[in-house]
């Protein structure tokens, strides 16, 4: 059972620490030479940095020193070529993206440039729940029949050779720009993804909006040559591409790829422009949130990034690029509360599938003389496919194993995976791909589609790979800290200079500190849902949150205790306290 206990789920509030490999040496050079705290320059040298260029673009990103040439993509230039020789010419630019942010806020920068440029260009979003993930005959025929001369494909493509074809078939020139696996490059007449042989452009870690934005760069320089003169003169002021960073910023951290290099350059710049966007859909759904002043990381991951999925998951994504590129505010209010409304529903109906998930998965595992299997897999007609990969991933989150989850739309079941750390999820796929229609994804997450009488035959061929491909990995969830430190360290001013480490993300997550031996002085309860608890190493105290958690074993008056956590500033009511926000807790040794 891979480590696991039979019968019981693993409580994410239990963790094992491991503290991360540090060299003294460097923190010291580090500390000296950028005038940081030896706790900072700990955690520096802990996640591989050393004095030199790449700590000075970490601390201190700009896009002029930290993004890597956009000649470096393998055929983007051709890609920003063909579309302005052919929209120049008033031959119309279709893009085909994807219905989740990601896709969303790529195909709205593309065609809001485009648009700006005067070049005549439409967006098709694929229906979630006729029609699937990925280019389709639909987009294909309609665009050929709207007069486009051009499809553009932005966050699928690379697995959708037969509808390329269908697309050549009808003399549409035929663009790719995606981020996902690549086991065979499309035939497409260009195709852009870092992932295809002789590319590997930016570690291959830019999501479709990243790519999208790296286009438009491409574009506004070619809009630069002597040829190109004539198009948008009294607009080129509105085609800077550091106008779109906060559009690009939007897939980057909704999509989870890693926070560092260039990916997290975009974020922090995205979010800087954000927080003072005069898109008016941006700005309605800032209201709607209630976010003012400097957008985080955490607005957009849990505020505006939800209602944009909302559209999607419930009823069309095609929502979302009206919200992105009116310039009306009445409209964009209107399309932003409705957004929102669709997020309520969609968190209603998320509750209910998991609901019935959790049920599956009990009445399995009691009936069961095994206990709960390595990979889960739960189906039902009644499950709502717009929220079954957000269901995946809850599931993860409480048993820290594989998860699939199958709804039934259109004649067939389809299912989202989501996976732990250390495997992934699209080999896993592959290796039951026989009894699949088709699938797709990447290392962290995957859809998939399947006929009725295949499904039992899929969860025994899931379940088996997954305790396979499990053997050699971590199966208890393990929190990593980044370096061991005392209370005496942690001050509002170090607290503050570890905020240069934002955004804060996958690839780059929060520094994690670890202390040990503190006594529990005190527990409190807030709104029923939260732990606070007060931790004193004799001579100095900090309050310990621990969320969305009511009780937990070390976390009683009188205990001794190890702790990792995030230290962060609590201001209420015009006070300022230091507390720190935990992640594992157990008894001291």
């Amino acid at each position: 059972m891979s480590g696991h206990k039979k019968n019981t789920p693993i409580p994410k509030i239990l963790k094992r620490v491991r503290v991360r490999e540090q060299v003294l040496e460097a923190a010291e050079e580090i500390s000296y030479s950028f005038s940081l705290s030896p706790l900072t320059s700990r955690v520096l040298s802990a996640r591989g940095f050393s004095v030199g260029e790449d700590l000075k673009n970490y601390l201190v990103p700009t896009l002029k020193s930290g993004l890597p040439d956009p000649s470096q993509l393998k055929n983007i230039e051709a890609a920003a070529e063909a579309i302005l020789e052919y929209g120049t010419q008033d031959r119309g630019i279709a893009i085909a993206c994807d219905f989740d942010v990601d896709g969303l806020s790529g195909g709205s920068l593309v065609h809001d440039f485009l648009k700006k440029a005067g070049i005549r260009s439409q967006v098709y979003v694929p229906d979630r729940f006729h029609e699937g993930y990925g280019l389709n005959e639909r987009i294909v025929l309609d665009a050929k029949k709207h007069g486009h001369k051009v499809l553009l494909t932005i966050d699928y493509g690379t697995t959708n050779g037969t509808e390329l074809e269908l697309a050549r078939s009808h003399d549409l020139f035929t663009i790719v720009i995606d981020h996902h696996h690549v086991r065979e490059n499309p035939p497409a007449d260009i195709f852009v993804n870092p992932h295809q042989e002789g590319c590997g452009f930016a570690e291959g870690t830019l999501c479709a909006a990243g790519l999208g934005w790296y286009l438009i760069v491409v574009l506004n320089r070619k809009l630069q040559e002597e040829k190109y003169s004539h198009v948008a003169q009294e607009k080129k002021e509105h085609l800077d591409p550091k106008k779109y960073l906060d559009l690009a910023c939007l897939g980057t951290i909704c999509d989870m790829v890693p926070l560092r290099g260039a990916n997290r350059i975009i974020a922090r710049r995205g979010l800087e422009n954000l927080s003072k966007t005069e898109r008016v859909g941006l700005n309605a759904l800032k209201s709607v949130i209630g976010a003012r002043g400097n957008i985080t990381c955490s607005n957009v991951s849990f505020g505006i990034g939800p209602r944009l999925n909302a559209a999607g998951r419930m009823v069309s994504g095609e929502l979302v690029i009206d919200l992105l590129t009116t310039n009306s505010e009445k409209k964009a209010e209107k399309l932003a509360k409705k957004l929102h409304r669709l997020n309520l529903e969609r968190q209603a109906t998320e509750e209910k599938v998991k609901t019935g998930a959790l049920q599956q998965i009990q009445e399995r595992q009691s009936s069961s003389p095994d206990g709960l299997p390595d990979g889960l897999v739960v189906w039902d007609k009644d499950f709502h496919t717009g929220v079954i990969g957000i269901v995946a991933q809850r599931l993860v989150e409480h048993f820290y194993r594989p998860a699939a989850v199958l709804g039934y739309d259109d004649g067939k079941f389809k299912g989202s995976v989501r996976g732990i750390k250390g495997m992934s999820v699209v080999e896993l796929l592959s290796r039951v791909q026989d009894h699949l229609i088709q699938f797709g994804g990447h290392d962290g997450a995957g859809g998939f589609s399947l006929a009725e009488e295949n499904v039992e035959m899929f969860a025994r061929a899931f379940e088996a790979e997954s305790k396979e491909m499990l053997k050699d990995i971590e199966t208890h969830p393990t929190v990593e800290a980044d370096t061991e430190c005392n209370l005496s360290e942690l001050t509002p001013a170090v607290v503050r200079e570890l905020r240069r480490f934002e955004p804060l993300g996958i690839g780059n997550p929060s520094p994690q500190l670890l202390l040990r031996s503190l006594k529990v002085k005190s527990i409190k309860l807030l709104k029923d849902a939260h732990i606070k608890a007060t931790l004193s190493d004799g001579k100095h105290e900090i309050s310990g949150m621990m969320w969305r958690t009511v009780s937990h074993p070390a976390l009683v008056v009188g205990h001794t205790v190890d702790i990792v956590g995030k230290a962060d500033l609590n201001t209420y009511f015009g006070n300022t306290e230091m507390q720190i926000n935990l992640q594992a807790v157990q008894l001291s040794q």
